[in-house]
């Protein structure tokens, strides 16, 4: 009789070190759509963040500024002309392009608001009180109305909700942040870098070190006694791999297992290297968590705050910290951390709320040089790139981090199909492009919660991804609710929003 394994299977070593192992054929029934154990493969869930508005303050969707010169152009907005399948791609969804089969695009969203008042009590179900930023933030994460400008979910959010009936088998849910400063001098988060919430005013911290996610996630790292605890310090310290600890057990299983199993064991053992070496690459500026002290000469260090007004006189080598690698870094160690069962619900702040990262060599590496931080990108900060393309490029990196997530977890075979089948994977943005919040008239306005797009990605739960969906006005919660409901969710309510966007599903 060949082979068989529990699907939690963790291979020991060394200083108390486990590695959770990827779902092998040796777990499943004859036919890969289960386990042998009995129940069902793992579904996921996922949101990835962006704090930062859809287009350009003022301008029109096919209004741009590109290197001093004016134009009209169709095309730079994420939402696409046409809807259904054969929608043209946009600027902000090209870094995905390749994915189009697998997410669905659902725009044309509103947050509910009170046009005739501004006073906190007459703020709608579900609503956002009449003042951006901080307005749109609980409706938009919790489906619960905001009755001050205040940066706080007055409810719990979408992930943990999923997390208290779809727990991996280390930890209920992931919170990650990419940014890890606020960057703007003379002020402070004050609620902006939350987007999870186990309840009203609850928020969870989010881990912001790559270093110490991996540590958490792929070492166990809880030794029974002092001399491993000891001896697993010095092992990290000398910047010895992980997997080193484990060398026996790797080497027994992978002579037990069929050949399918294990070439699937050896890619995630060489995907789970690669990532202890650019991990070992980051410099953990400081954060007072962080266990393991930075290699010398190559780490990105934390940007000093932004000067000035955000825009013209910011500096090129302020307010940035290598947010690109340590995305990158973070959506790879979901992926794993999926792929492992260690845990079933990730959310991934890139930016936050209000971002004042500065854009300067993330928009300069892209091709187009922006001198702005993120929230002046759109107040259209730089005189010469502004409106919908500058808007447009940033945004578009943000969707390729989430479009990293998603891509890894196609590639990751399981069962009889892949990892991204039995996931819902949201990308959102923090504000639309509409009628300004705070004066209820201004168009095209970054300041609003009118025109919002998510995209959705997986076929969890028979979501049939491939298409624009124009909602005609839906809820942006009711967008996550059906996400919710595909990896299991029994309710149609989140706050107090309830429904779905049926089109997700058919």
């Amino acid at each position: 009789m060949g082979l068989r394994l529990h699907r939690r299977t963790f291979l020991r070593g060394a200083c108390g070190v486990g590695i959770g192992l990827p779902v092998l054929e040796c777990m499943l029934d004859d036919h890969g759509t289960a386990l042998a154990a009995g129940g069902d493969l793992p579904c996921r869930y996922a949101i990835v963040f962006a704090g930062q508005a859809l287009g350009g303050d003022g301008y029109a969707k096919n209004e741009n500024r590109v290197a001093g010169n004016s134009f009209i152009e169709e095309g730079h907005f994420i939402a696409p002309a046409e809807v259904g399948a054969g929608y043209t791609l946009t600027t902000p969804l090209m870094p995905v392009a390749d994915l189009r089969d697998d997410f669905s695009i659902v725009s044309n969203m509103r947050i509910p608001w009170n046009a005739a008042s501004t006073d906190g009590g007459a703020v709608p179900a579900g609503g956002a009180f009449r003042d951006f930023h901080g307005g749109g933030c609980s409706p938009l994460i919790s489906g619960m109305r905001s009755t001050a400008p205040n940066f706080t979910a007055n409810g719990i959010t979408s992930d943990q909700v999923v997390a208290g009936f779809n727990p991996g088998s280390l930890y209920d849910s992931l919170v990650l942040r990419a940014q890890p400063s606020w960057y703007l001098a003379g002020s402070s988060y004050s609620g902006r870098q939350y987007i999870s919430y186990t309840g009203a005013g609850a928020p969870v911290e989010a881990q912001v070190s790559p270093q110490n996610a991996f540590t958490t996630l792929f070492g166990n790292f809880t030794p029974d006694n002092e001399d491993d605890a000891a001896r697993l310090e010095f092992e990290l310290r000398s910047r010895r791999s992980v997997l080193d600890l484990i060398t026996a057990k790797r080497e027994a299983i992978l002579g037990r297992v069929g050949a399918a199993d294990r070439m699937r064991l050896e890619q995630h053992f060489d995907e789970l290297r690669e990532l202890e070496m650019r991990i070992g690459a980051i410099d953990p500026g400081g954060v007072a968590a962080c266990m393991v002290p930075p290699d010398p000469g190559v780490d990105p260090m934390i940007g000093g705050d932004n000067a000035g007004s955000g825009s013209d006189s910011i500096g090129t080598n302020t307010g940035y910290s290598d947010e690109d690698l340590r995305a990158q870094v973070l959506a790879d160690l979901i992926h794993m951390a999926f792929v492992c069962d260690l845990s079933r619900v990730a959310t991934l702040q890139v930016t936050v709320f209000q971002s004042h990262m500065n854009v300067w060599q993330l928009s300069n590496d892209l091709g187009l040089p922006i001198r702005a931080d993120q929230h002046e990108v759109g107040h259209n900060g730089d005189a010469d790139n502004r409106a919908q393309i500058a808007v447009s490029t940033i945004l578009g990196w943000h969707v390729g981090i989430w479009g990293r997530l998603v891509r890894k977890l196609k590639e990751t075979t399981e069962g009889a199909g892949n990892a991204l089948d039995r996931s819902a994977i949201v990308f959102m943005a923090e504000a639309g492009h509409g009628l300004q919040l705070n004066d209820g008239a201004s168009p095209n306005a970054t300041h609003s919660v009118e025109e919002m797009v998510q995209l959705v990605a997986g076929r969890a739960g028979g979501l049939q991804p491939g298409k624009h969906i124009d909602t005609g006005g839906a809820h942006p919660v009711q967008n996550l609710i059906s996400a919710m409901q595909a990896v299991g969710y029994d309710g149609d309510t989140l706050g107090e929003v309830s429904g779905t966007i049926p089109e997700l599903f058919g």
